[in-house]
Formats: C-alpha cells, structure tokens, sequence
C-alpha cells in the first residue's frame, strides 16, 4: 500500500519523467484493454509501457525478471493500476477538481529540471507524449494526491505509540562508532610503474614532513591533494566501518584525536590521513529518535487508511480483467514497496 502513498504524494511530475510512468489518458484509449475499471478501459499501450518501466526500475535494482516471476509482475502492473484508476474515479465522484493554475505551476516545476525547454520536449518525444498528455497526467495525480491527503487527514500518532515502537525495536536505535577525518591524497595507480610510484612517495612524504614541522592541515590539501575533498581542505567527515577502502579505515580507526597518520597506500595512491573527531557507538535516545519514529509509523497506519478505502471501492467497482489469471481484485498488488 506504501506505493499508492509514494506514487501520489509526491511531484507526479518528476516521478513521471524520471521513472517513464505511463500516461494514463481520462478518455479510453482506442488499443485494446488488459482492465475495466467501471467501464474504463486500462489500454494494452498503457500496461506494455508502464510494464516495461517496471522491469527496468527492477534490473536497476538488481532483481532479474525470469520467466516465472514474469506473470507475478504483470499482475502486479496491473493491480496498480488498477488502483489508480479507483481512486481517479473517487476523485471525481468527491468533486474534487484541480485548478489550471496549480497544474501550471507543477508543470513550470518539472520544466524547471531541464536545461532548456528543447531539453524537456526532447524528453516528452523519447516518452512518445505531448505535453497536454502531461498536464492531464499532473491533473489526475494531483487529484489522487489531494483525496489521499483528505483520507488521512485525521490519522495521529500517540506518544504511546512511539514508545512502544522504539521500545520494540532497540536495534534500530543503535549507531556504530563513526569517526571524522582528513586527508591528502596523492594519486599513483597500481599498476603504475616504480618511477611514477616513486615521484608519488616523495611528494606525500615532503608533505608529511610538512605536516609534521606543523603546517596547516587543511592548508596542506588544499594545494596539494588530489582528492574531490581538496576544495574542503581534506575533510571527509563523519563515516562508519566498511565505507572506506580496508587500509585507509584502519588506519584512520587506530588515530587518536588530531594525530596524523603516516604514510598510507591504497589502490587510489598515498594518503596522509589527520583524524579530527570521533563519535563512540551508543544508543539515539528517544527524545531524538522521536520524530522520525511518528514520520515511518504515521506513513504505515496512513497506507492502511488507503488500503481500507481501495477496499470498499472495490466491492462496489465493476472490474474485469480479460487478460486472465489471478484477478488483482482478489489479490491487491500494492502492498508492497
């Protein structure tokens, strides 16, 4: 269900360029249907192009679509938008409407995105839509979004309630020992040969000399560093175990505050590493913890607000699915993700 909140509560714009959803027409398509929802048809065109994004979005992901999770996926395609299609209809037997001027404005925001508006046309010709597709596209999900906000607007979260869940679920709060740090880098690949290698050891050891005679840190990678975080004198900031390369984070985890480390290597080159400060593990207090507790636990009972109402409009919808197979109806597909 928390995809039918992520889908509609945000820009849809940006979601649709970004992610290729399909654009779903408010008067039926002429291509053959995959659904009916209440006599509206979901287009065959429609499904193929939303299922596709879906696959993608998926191999992005690192899950491979097989033959035998294929139908799982199209019936989960489906279901979605199957779902979308009662809540646009709810929209409009609420008499919600959306006013031209904050469709143009959503529509100024995604334009906003592109370097020019070549570049934007250029990106409604590859999605084969025009931009009246596109404002009716915002115009329906603005609408969704609005009847979404509407469902869950008296949706609370008790003290209670945050209490017990950062009572129950301890691990979460947990943070691992982070340190903070600095370094000069000096670049050389493996692969290098002995004389590029040797030139590269000689300008990090001037410079731990340097270091050492106490010149500037920061100063120092600033003018000779040849990391990205020369421009911030070095500084990498706070990190955890395993975000840095095996070497660098041992060495940089036995410093003590404000020491400077000798001469590292690593397969980016050598490195002087200065730590400058250091966060122990321990446990996030609730006070802290708090309001992001009430934001995961206000988007869970908001998603079940949703699911209950796509229930009732369901019993009363007229759905039919030609295509075959387990119905979405029985199986709602957007309980996931």
């Amino acid at each position: 269900m928390r995809s039918i909140i992520n889908r509609w509560t945000s820009v849809i714009l940006t979601i649709l360029l970004a992610a290729g959803i399909a654009v779903a027409q408010d008067q039926p398509p002429a291509s053959p249907s995959v659904a009916k929802v209440n006599g509206v048809p979901i287009s065959q065109e429609d499904f193929d192009f939303e299922f596709q994004q879906t696959i993608g979005q998926m191999a992005q992901q690192g899950q491979m679509v097989g033959e035998e999770t294929m139908p799982m996926v199209r019936q989960s395609v489906i279901g979605r938008m199957i779902e979308e299609e009662l809540l646009f209809q709810d929209t409009q037997a609420q008499g919600i409407e959306i006013a031209d001027q904050r469709v143009t404005q959503e529509l100024a925001r995604v334009k906003a995105r592109f370097g020019s508006n070549e570049e934007f046309q250029t990106a409604l010709s590859a999605l084969k839509i025009s931009e009246d597709d596109l404002m009716r596209k915002i115009r329906r999900g603005l609408a969704i979004q609005q009847l979404i906000g509407k469902l869950v607007a008296d949706v609370t979260v008790t003290d209670a309630e945050m209490k017990s869940f950062y009572e129950q679920n301890a691990s979460l709060f947990q943070t691992q020992e982070k340190i903070q740090a600095s370094h000069i880098l000096i670049k050389v690949a493996p692969e290098a040969d002995d004389n590029l290698k040797k030139d590269a050891r000689n300008k990090i050891k001037d410079l731990q000399k340097k270091a050492q005679a106490g010149e500037d840190f920061a100063e120092l990678a600033k003018t000779n560093s040849e990391g990205p975080s020369s421009a911030r004198g070095g500084d990498l900031g706070f990190f955890g175990r395993g975000q840095m390369v095996k070497p660098f984070e041992d060495a940089a985890f036995a410093l003590e505050k404000g020491e400077v480390s000798d001469v590292v290597e690593t397969r980016f080159g050598y490195h002087l590493i200065k730590l400058t400060d250091r966060r122990p593990a321990g446990t996030i207090e609730y006070d802290e913890a708090k309001e992001r507790i009430a934001q995961n636990i206000k988007k869970e009972k908001d998603g079940e607000v949703v699911r209950q109402h796509l229930e009732k409009l369901r019993a009363k919808a007229d759905i039919e699915t030609p295509t075959g197979g387990m119905s979405p109806v029985d199986k709602p597909a957007a309980t996931g993700s």
